[in-house]
């Protein structure tokens, strides 16, 4: 018997205090690219508003509120043959950088423009460098 399917709806933020963005590195036990690193974010549960999906699961995953800007972009991939997830990613903004991490992640870390380029996996730069998100944090009043 074949597997159904499965389309799954993720959000993610890009979290912006003075210049530097959130990344949080996820467990290595994870199902799906443990020990790689990546903005705050997560799955969306069936009825929930987007932003407010964001805002839950920043706080569950890292603990901070957040204000959320703007859409930055939204993308696709296939995680295995029969599960598909989109991703809608957001600019943020937060007054603290007080992280108390879920145990879902390992580390985190207030990356700089060079240190997400050398922390980030390829998928996420590109999306990263096709979509200006680097010169929209530069060129932000988040900064």
């Amino acid at each position: 018997m074949q597997r159904e399917k499965k389309i799954l709806v993720g959000v993610k933020g890009v979290i912006v205090n003075e210049g530097k963005v959130l990344i949080i590195k996820r467990s290595k036990l994870a199902h799906f690219s443990g020990g790689t690193w990546e903005p705050v974010g997560g799955k969306v549960e069936f009825g929930e508003d987007l932003e407010e999906a964001l805002k839950r699961e920043v706080m569950e995953e890292v603990g901070l509120e957040i204000a959320i800007e703007h859409i930055l972009y939204a993308t696709t991939f296939e995680t295995d043959p029969f599960r598909q997830m989109v991703i809608i990613t957001y600019l943020c903004k937060s007054k603290n950088t007080d992280v108390t991490l879920s145990s879902e992640h390992e580390d985190y870390c207030w990356a700089n423009a060079n240190e997400l380029k050398q922390l980030l996996p390829a998928i996420i730069m590109s999306d990263f460098d096709k979509n200006h998100v680097f010169s929209l944090i530069e060129h932000s009043k988040l900064s």
